[in-house]
């Protein structure tokens, strides 16, 4: 669930609504887009597994 703040405007939360919206019929139509989101950054998925797993703890002053 998502909760917005007072401060939006009601045109802000409607773009909002809009963007639920068009994100649920992508999934609905085609949902290996959604499976392989996001597509324009440079690291795609992080793999938090192999994070856990294999940590890199580093101190630097």
């Amino acid at each position: 669930m998502i909760e917005p703040t007072e401060t939006e405007s009601k045109e802000t939360l409607d773009r909002f609504c809009d963007l639920m919206e068009q994100i649920y019929q992508e999934g609905i139509n085609d949902p290996e887009l959604l499976k392989t989101t996001p597509h324009t950054k440079t690291v795609r998925r992080l793999d938090e597994v192999a994070a856990a797993r294999n940590p890199v703890i580093k101190y630097m002053e």
